[in-house]
């Protein structure tokens, strides 16, 4: 704020004096009010040399030395301006470079929809060399309505993509459910990749024509009951599809391995070694530690994977050794009480 009050009282001087040197004073004062707020430091110093201005051109300086001190003021202020410029052109290329980093950022995000990459170069373009206002105040507006556009593009191509996404996973659980009727009507176990029960059946009933030298092998998994019912069917699932894979490798490649129901499988093997020699050979396969990491939720989980077992010849009638493998399946699986 100016104050006027003490240029209201009068001095020896001449009242033409005194008057010039008051308006040169409020000139200093107004200037250094008034000017343009830049860099702060330079602003700040720009203040105080027309402040120590002001003051001598307010003492009893001589009117010869009123010139030489107008020309000082005259230098100062020139060099004020010239380096405000200078701030002010810096300013304004690192506020092109923002926008050009901003418009370089939404092409990459725009990269499907040509027609806004394109307007959004040329709106890069045109503000770099852009100085009239009116010229900034239309690059603004045009900028507004392709930004527009590119949010719509943008929102579409979200929808889109979870629409794409969501006709993605239908398509794979249908898939899945295909693949897995598949497997059942082609008798195969999804489990395991045995084949089934009503296969294993057909297989004994041929190998009952000709017993000679035929055997058939049941292993029953042990724990799968509460396996399924602690940490779900599907880690049950795995636990029997990893000793199946076990029981496969220990067996030749012409056995026939089979899923029978439940934790049950079996085998129908032919071999000319008497039974005690395939017994033992299986007992080896039998006393081999097999262990299972399950991912189950946050956990890992470490689960020992053991089967009970028995060997017999293929001897009777079908229902005999349906009979059998049932009689043995039901007593290593515990009752559901």
């Amino acid at each position: 704020m100016i104050s006027l009050k003490k240029y209201l009282s009068r001095d020896a001087k001449s009242e033409e004096e005194n008057t010039s040197r008051r308006v040169i004073s409020l000139l200093l004062q107004g200037i250094a009010l008034h000017a343009v707020d830049g860099e702060r430091a330079d602003y700040e110093r720009f203040r105080t040399d027309m402040d120590k201005f002001e003051k001598a051109m307010g003492a009893e300086m001589p009117a010869s030395e009123l010139l030489i001190s107008a020309g000082g003021v005259l230098r100062t202020m020139e060099d004020y301006n010239r380096r405000h410029a200078k701030f002010m052109g810096k300013q304004s290329t690192e506020m092109q470079k923002m926008v050009s980093m901003l418009t370089q950022t939404i092409i990459s995000i725009a990269a499907n929809s040509e027609n806004s990459v394109g307007k959004l170069q040329d709106i890069e373009k045109a503000i770099e060399s852009a100085n009239e206002l009116e010229d900034i105040q239309l690059l603004k507006h045009q900028l507004g309505e392709c930004l527009q556009t590119v949010r719509e593009e943008s929102l579409r191509q979200k929808t889109a993509g979870q629409s794409t996404l969501e006709t993605l996973r239908k398509e794979l659980a249908n898939s899945q459910e295909r693949i897995g009727t598949m497997q059942q009507s082609s008798g195969v176990d999804p489990a395991t990749g045995f084949p089934q029960k009503s296969e294993a059946e057909k297989a004994i009933q041929a190998a009952i024509a000709t017993p000679k030298g035929k055997f058939l092998v049941v292993a029953v998994v042990n724990r799968i009951q509460t396996i399924n019912a602690r940490f779900g069917y599907a880690t049950g699932d795995k636990v029997l599809a990893a000793y199946a894979d076990q029981f496969r490798k220990s067996l030749l490649s012409t056995d026939k391995v089979y899923r029978w129901s439940g934790p049950a499988l079996i085998a129908v093997l032919t071999r000319t070694e008497r039974l005690e020699q395939i017994r033992a050979g299986i007992q080896r396969f039998a006393n081999l530690k097999l262990e299972k990491t399950m991912e189950i939720g946050m956990r890992t989980v470490l689960i020992p994977i053991s089967a009970n077992w028995a060997i017999f010849p293929l001897l009777g009638t079908m229902t005999e050794l349906k009979e059998k493998i049932e009689a043995f399946t039901a007593s290593q699986v515990p009752a559901v009480s």
